[in-house]
């Protein structure tokens, strides 16, 4: 099953088609298993944690390594495996452009159809929706990341993610057609994504889609992350991102109950 596609083509992205070894690693991500079909993700999101995790020296979000014959090495492994919850997407996302092109996610998800493992999926990407059909057959947990109902922040701190909207119109049909969804809003950027009134509007337009599940987690400033993220903050405001996580101001803490009313904190 290793496959021979026709080859996808993403503006500033290389992509480059890879053989694996191995389809599970261990994850700590509150799963047992981490299945990953791609190295790397043309979201480009500037405070992604997997570069970090991957250890990878590669500008993030300009290189997609397409692990070719995951699908078969996964049916292998799946045969062996002690059963367990299996995270999709830990250091990637599934449903990233490509996948539409190459459809590993949804070949691996076969593979999983015939077996009894249990998933957890969260992506910013509508093209969930196509695989509906095998979600239903699996024990499936789907989450989705929304940082922000305002565009001007996505398209700067997520440049080539989907819209918002893209992700909000998966929510309603995913619903519709009976599947149990959470959202993660996160990372929460200290004065600029994190307004009590927004969280407000964003936590409304989910409830009015039939979320009740929502978790909040804050941005986490790695290094890698922070000269990512650096260049898109003003002098001001780079100040007080020193004082909050280089000079100890407990600004999450002053914060907390506000972020608990929203939903679940994870920091």
């Amino acid at each position: 099953m290793e496959l021979g596609f026709t080859k996808a083509e993403i503006e500033g992205v290389e992509i480059k088609p890879v053989s694996c070894k191995t389809a599970l690693s261990k994850s700590r991500l509150e799963s047992d298993y981490a299945l990953n079909p791609y190295r790397g993700c043309s979201h480009g999101c500037k405070y992604c944690y997997s570069p970090c995790v991957l250890r990878e020296e590669r500008p993030w979000g300009k290189f997609l390594d397409v692990k070719r014959n995951i699908p078969n090495v996964l049916s292998k492994e799946l045969k062996k495996k002690k059963k367990g919850m299996i995270r999709i997407g830990s250091v990637t996302d599934p449903y990233q452009e490509a996948e539409g092109s190459y459809e590993l996610t949804r070949r691996c998800l076969e593979q999983l159809s015939r077996h009894d493992f249990p998933i957890l999926i969260q992506t910013k990407s509508g093209l969930v929706r196509r695989d509906t059909d095998l979600l239903k057959k699996i024990d499936s947990d789907i989450g989705f990341t929304i940082t922000t109902l305002n565009e001007d922040f996505r398209k700067k701190f997520e440049p080539n993610a989907p819209p918002v909207s893209e992700r909000l119109s998966a929510i309603r049909e995913l619903k519709e057609e009976g599947l149990d969804l959470w959202v993660f809003i996160g990372p929460l950027f200290p004065y600029l994504n994190d307004k009590k009134e927004d969280l407000i509007r964003l936590k409304n337009t989910l409830k009015s889609l039939g979320i009740e599940e929502i978790y909040l987690d804050k941005l986490n400033l790695r290094k890698k992350v922070w000269e990512r993220i650096k260049p898109l903050l003003g002098s001001e405001m780079q100040k007080k991102y020193r004082d909050i996580y280089f000079d100890g101001d407990d600004y999450f803490k002053r914060k907390k109950k506000m972020f608990e009313s929203i939903g679940k904190t994870v920091f």
